[in-house]
């Protein structure tokens, strides 16, 4: 019985072990480019002209960047921000939110989960 205890004792160490060395090699060498999803960096330029003035808008780079990583083609989005797009955000995320991200900053995964019913439309 002693030796079974141990088998066990031992298969679970290990099995521990090989754990946590997956777990920092996940985070240190990051092979999916998880940490760019949730870590936003801070936006390279923002843009503080509001939404549907000038009848397009312009991604920041890190918008961009967030975008790509998410697996969603910039360019895919529509080019211009009607005013039920607008509303349709501001409902997702909350109104500070959406007027912060109008303004460059990056949309969090959250976010994006969010708005996504607002891109669909």
């Amino acid at each position: 019985m002693k030796i079974l205890w141990r088998l066990i004792v031992g298969f679970l160490a290990v099995v521990g072990a090989l754990t946590i060395v997956l777990v920092a090699y996940l985070y240190f060498v990051d092979p999916f480019g998880l940490k760019a999803l949730l870590q936003p960096t801070l936006p390279s330029a923002t843009n503080n002209e509001p939404a549907g003035t000038s009848g397009s808008y312009n991604l920041s780079p890190s918008q961009k960047l967030f975008l790509e990583k998410a697996g969603i083609d910039a360019n895919s989005l529509p080019t211009t921000i009607t005013p039920e797009l607008e509303d349709c955000l501001v409902n997702a995320v909350g109104e500070e939110r959406a007027n912060q991200i109008k303004a460059g900053a990056v949309p969090t995964v959250t976010d994006l989960f969010k708005a996504k019913a607002c891109l669909n439309n």
